[in-house]
């Protein structure tokens, strides 16, 4: 609980592991270092002293398999309950939020982001509360073009762009408002911050870390492993 509100969490795990090369096994369900990818995610906010319930989106097929090796109830205090997800990841999302109260403060995240720290989803948090809409990001490295056919059309000024992460945070009969909308209207967005600033939102940016990587392709594993090893040495 933060400041008499109650936390949640969302947590995207639906997806499948097709840019991975898992066939049909979703990516989240990979060990490193002798645990999946979407365990080592969920402890994150568990051990969290202001998340209160975490909820999770997985795929229809992988309900049982989650409940009974991944995320047991008899294991995880925190879990509020799994939900089958949908076609489009949005549809998942929302399906998850359909379980937390109005008035909570609601953290989504990526089911493959297993590095998130406590000092960005603490911002978080206080970024919701504070503003009612928040994403957790960093500086772009490179320089980024926009590409029309093959040509570079635009050159955008590097100091004014964020690569955005997860957690995003708000106050949840916000956003389920503005997704709601949004796929009615048949928008599937990306993430659920442009669900907020489609319905003219502001959405505050507060520090992520160059760490809280995504999970999604075979190369990522090997940057993941090395990110446990040096947070071990750090131990």
């Amino acid at each position: 609980m933060y400041k008499g509100r109650t936390v949640s969490v969302v947590i995207a795990a639906a997806g499948s592991g097709r840019r991975m090369g898992t066939g049909s096994k979703n990516k989240v369900y990979i060990e490193i270092g002798g645990k999946t990818i979407l365990e080592r995610t969920f402890e994150a906010f568990e051990n969290n002293a202001f998340v209160d319930r975490i909820f999770a989106a997985v795929r229809e097929e992988d309900l049982d398999f989650c409940r009974e090796n991944v995320l047991r109830a008899d294991r995880h205090p925190k879990l509020g309950g799994l939900t089958a997800g949908g076609t489009e990841r949005c549809i998942s999302v929302y399906k998850a939020l359909e379980k937390t109260e109005d008035e909570d403060i609601v953290l989504i995240h990526d089911g493959a982001r297993p590095f998130v720290d406590d000092e960005t989803i603490n911002l978080c948090i206080e970024g919701a509360a504070e503003h009612g809409c928040c994403a957790a990001g960093v500086p772009v490295k490179d320089t980024i073009k926009a590409v029309d056919n093959g040509v570079v059309s635009e050159t955008p000024d590097r100091s004014r762009l964020y690569a955005v992460h997860t957690p995003q945070a708000f106050i949840a009969e916000e956003i389920k408002e503005c997704m709601k909308a949004g796929i009615e209207e048949g928008f599937y967005g990306t993430d659920e911050a442009v669900f907020a600033e489609k319905q003219g939102k502001k959405v505050f940016i507060v520090a992520s870390k160059y760490d809280n990587i995504k999970v999604t392709t075979s190369d990522d594993l090997i940057i993941a492993e090395a990110v446990l090893a040096k947070r071990k040495n750090r131990e």
